[in-house]
Formats: C-alpha cells, structure tokens, sequence
C-alpha cells in the first residue's frame, strides 16, 4: 500500500515542553535520543499509511471543532512502554475525561486501521534508546515522580518519515479544539 506514513496527535504545550527540558537538563548524563521540544507530542491515533490526507484532514477538523481541550496531569517518568525491554523514556498519568473516547472517535474518522489501538495510555515521550544502551543504563532504575500539567488545544496530523537515527515529524494540518478556527 502506498502512501504516507502518518499518525494524530495533540501538540505539549509550553509547559510540559519547558518540564521535559528541564527533566533532560536533569538527567543529561544519559545515553538517549532526546525528542526536540516541537516534536513533544501526545498519540492520538498511532501511526498508518494514509492515502487521502485531505479527507483524513477534513475528518480531523470536524471532531477538533467539538472536542474542547484537555487538561492532562502526568505523575511519573519511566522507562517504558515493555518494563522488561524498554526502548523509551516517558511520562505516563491518567488519562483525563473523554480522552480515551476522542482517541476512539478520531481513529475512526481517520479511517486508520483498528489492529494498531490498544487501550488509550496517556504518555509523553520525551526520549528514545536502543535496548544495547539500556543495558549501560540498568544501573538508572527511572521511576521519578513529577507534577507536569498543562493543556491541550490543538489536534495535528503528523507525516513520520523513518530514518536511522529515528522518526522526522512533519505537520501537515493543525486544528484548533473547541470550534477555534485552523492555524
């Protein structure tokens, strides 16, 4: 199947952008690619070949118009999201009201396939690694507690080109929650 690869999330934010950064600055000692703070994002609607990224576009607009923003709180950084092989660092919390289900309902207007949702997680990568460099890092058990907050007003479809030292995001429409017009 041709197309592009390309997946929904909802941009971070200044302020949990500002939390990841000062968390990196933190624990700059560690062997990991960090995500650029323009790419800080929360999945949505996880990775699939589109072959329409304007009627996937339009779908988008539509849902963000009746969706109004979330206000998310994350509790903790970990490695994840396989705690026997893990292969990021993240920040995880419970998801707020609605979200879970907004995730269902842009899966669906994306048309992306089913198969790739599981339950709906809120998380945060902020960084990536290969498992060899875990292994220098067991010494680091990472289960740090946080009190990030922010919240979310825009709805992005994202391109994600593959390349070897990891995934390149390119915006390709944006949304604003709650009937606020396109940017």
């Amino acid at each position: 199947m041709e197309g592009r690869r390309v997946f929904v999330g909802l941009p971070a934010g200044r302020e949990l952008a500002e939390a990841a950064m000062e968390f990196r600055r933190a624990h700059a000692g560690l062997k990991v690619r960090w995500v650029k703070p323009e790419n800080l994002h929360l999945t949505m609607v996880p990775p699939w070949q589109c072959l329409d990224v304007d009627a996937v576009g339009r779908a988008l607009s539509e849902a963000a118009a009746r969706q109004p923003p979330f206000h998310v709180t994350f509790e903790q950084v970990s490695f994840g999201p396989d705690k026997r092989r893990p292969r990021l660092i993240w920040a995880t919390g419970a998801a707020p009201a609605g979200m879970p289900e907004f995730a269902g309902k842009l899966l669906a207007a994306a048309g992306a396939s089913s198969e790739s949702r599981k339950s709906f997680l809120l998380h945060l990568t902020i960084a990536r690694f290969n498992s060899l460099d875990h292994k220098a890092m067991e010494t680091h058990k990472l289960r740090e507690p946080v009190a990030w907050a922010g919240t979310l007003d825009t709805l992005c479809l994202y391109e994600s080109r593959l390349k070897p030292d990891g995934a390149e995001y390119r915006e390709l429409r944006r949304f604003g929650l709650a009937g606020a017009d396109e940017r």
